[in-house]
Order: C-alpha cells, then structure tokens, then sequence
C-alpha cells in the first residue's frame, strides 16, 4: 500500500484492481466506497423514498425497515475518502484487492 499515515485527514482514491473473493474483503470494500457520496447516492435516494408504516405486535409497535441494498463493486470501480487510521487499517486488510492513490 503506498499510502502512508499522516495526520491530516487528506483524500485518497481507492480502485478495485481484481475480482474480490473474500466474503469479509467485499463488506470491508463496500463499507469504505459506501464514505464516497458518489458511490451510495442510489442507497440513500432508495432510502428517502421509504416510508416507515408502524404497526403494533405483541403490545409493542414496530416499524418496518427498508432492505439493505448493496453496492456493485466491480473490477476498475473507484472511490474517492478521507484518509483516517480506520480507513488505514481496513485497506490494510484488502490490499491484495484495491489499489490506493492520493486523490
């Protein structure tokens, strides 16, 4: 990885260089590109169209939730996020995957 912690929190892009085969490397890269208003701008108007309908079950009133829609992460996709030591330590972990420039 040839990003080096600093203190500032600069921006970095973040790219898929191959295919992802590890389940755990996938929600890691979905949760970092889902820091890219870009990347979740389908996610977030799905969710603003959703409307709670609550309704009461067992003396209790529950809302129902909108589904998690999950993002495609194809090879070549990129991101653009804050550089932050969690950042840091979770593309650490799928380096073998994603390639890191400064933004």
């Amino acid at each position: 990885m040839a990003v080096v912690a600093s203190k500032t929190q600069k921006k970095i892009k973040v790219t898929i260089a191959k295919s992802i085969t590890r389940a755990s490397a996938v929600k890691t890269i979905e949760r970092l590109f889902r820091q890219d208003k870009a990347q979740c701008a389908s996610v977030e108007a799905r969710e603003a169209n959703f409307i709670e309908l609550p309704k009461r079950r067992g003396g209790c009133i529950w809302t129902k939730r909108p589904n998690k829609v999950h993002l495609d992460l194809n090879t070549g996709d990129a991101a653009i996020i804050r550089q932050t030591p969690q950042t840091l330590k979770d593309l650490k972990s799928v380096e073998a995957f994603v390639k890191v420039t400064n933004a």
